[in-house]
This record gives structure tokens, sequence and C-alpha cells, in this order.
């Protein structure tokens, strides 16, 4: 049943991410840089380093990623207290505000999209999800 289930999640994601990718592109944002935003928004002002080791990727990814974001004022580089040369990468308002607008969109899609699942079943899912990747992160990490 399982392995029926990932392969319904392999073909249910690669539906998401091609609908994710259309919200991104009227959001103005980039995939990645939809994710770097998230991730500095939920943990607050970190170093390219730290952003590329949360997210799983490469520095030089990263670091390609923010420069472009600086210059679209996403967000900025602030001074480190605790090192002198790595600064910390912080969402600006203008970055937030992108950020919300791009949620918003995908809220819209998801409730146009799905006004039928029962909120017990999405919770049900979610848990499962979850759990999965949990198991799948101790097996990899043994």
């Amino acid at each position: 049943m399982l392995h029926e289930f990932f392969k319904a999640l392999y073909g249910a994601w690669k539906s998401v991410e091609e609908v994710e990718e259309s919200i991104h592109m009227e959001s103005g944002f980039s995939k990645a840089q939809k994710i770097n935003i998230a991730h500095l928004i939920s943990a607050g002002p970190m170093t390219v380093s730290d952003l590329a080791y949360v997210r799983g990727v490469s520095r030089q990814s990263v670091q390609v990623g923010v420069t472009a974001m600086v210059e679209q004022d996403y967000v900025r580089l602030i001074d480190n207290p605790r090192h002198k040369k790595a600064k910390l990468v912080e969402v600006t308002d203008s970055g937030r505000e992108r950020y919300e607008f791009s949620e918003k969109l995908e809220n819209e899609i998801i409730e146009k999209a799905f006004p039928g699942f029962a909120a017990e079943d999405v919770l049900t899912a979610t848990r499962l999800l979850k759990d999965v990747h949990e198991t799948l992160e101790k097996w990899d990490n043994e």
C-alpha cells in the first residue's frame, strides 16, 4: 500500500510543482527565492551558509539567489555580531509584502481547486506525510 501511496504522491507533487511555478512567476518570485524568503521569515536573519544548510543546497546556489534578491530589494545584508565578514541576510518590507502576495495567490488557488476536501482528511494526510518524512530521515541517518 505504501508503494502505491508513494507513486500517487510523486504524481501529485509533480502537479503541485507545475502550479507552484506559475504562481511564483505571477508573484515575481522564483521557486528558490520563495523558499529562501520563507526560511528567513520563519527563522529570522541568517548567513548565506546557514540558509544553505537548512535548505540542504549548496552555499554557492544560495549566494547567487541572495545576490539577486538584494538587487530586487527582497532582502538586505546586515552586520553579523558573531562574525565580521559573514553578513546576515534579512527580509526587507518589500520582500515580506511580495511573500505575502505569493501566499495569497497560493491560498486562492487551493481554495478554488479543492473546495470539497474535508479538514479531517487533510489533517490525516498531513500526519501521514510527516510520519513518512520522519521515518525516512531516521532510516537515512542509520
